[in-house]
């Protein structure tokens, strides 16, 4: 089994070195400049969105059910506001194609949210084996 720090780290390594790629292209290229730039901002708002995601998971996860439900849906609903802020602020405001960064915006916020969900189900495994083999334990020592 893979350990839940251990997915999380590829995955947060995996996202910087994608946005690097990201901002290398952007600044190279000449032609395609801007489908770069598009994809780059809507990566970016993305994995901010992703961190966001983390930090409230972390607050949360080894507090008591209710707290964790809190954090994780008053996260939720806090991240989506900013994210919607932040989307408009771009489309409004900067010199992108619009189609590419909300395309982009939508695999990108998709794909993290696939790591966030693996890793919560990776820890939630790991803490139900770990319980498991305590009960086992105790069981046989008794």
């Amino acid at each position: 089994m893979i350990p839940p720090n251990k997915f999380l780290r590829f995955g947060v390594v995996s996202s910087v070195l994608l946005i690097l790629i990201l901002t290398l292209l952007s600044l190279l290229s000449t032609t395609y400049k801007i489908f770069f730039k598009s994809i780059l901002i809507g990566d970016s708002l993305a994995f901010l969105n992703f961190v966001l995601g983390l930090l409230f998971t972390f607050w949360g996860i080894e507090n008591t059910n209710k707290r964790f439900l809190t954090s994780l849906y008053g996260g939720m609903l806090l991240r989506l506001i900013l994210l919607l802020f932040l989307m408009i602020l771009t489309l409004l405001f900067l010199d992108i194609n619009e189609i590419t960064f909300i395309f982009s915006l939508l695999f990108f916020y998709f794909f993290y949210l696939i790591i966030e969900i693996i890793y919560l189900n990776f820890r939630k495994n790991r803490r139900s084996h770990t319980l498991e083999q305590c009960g086992r334990y105790i069981k046989n020592n008794s």
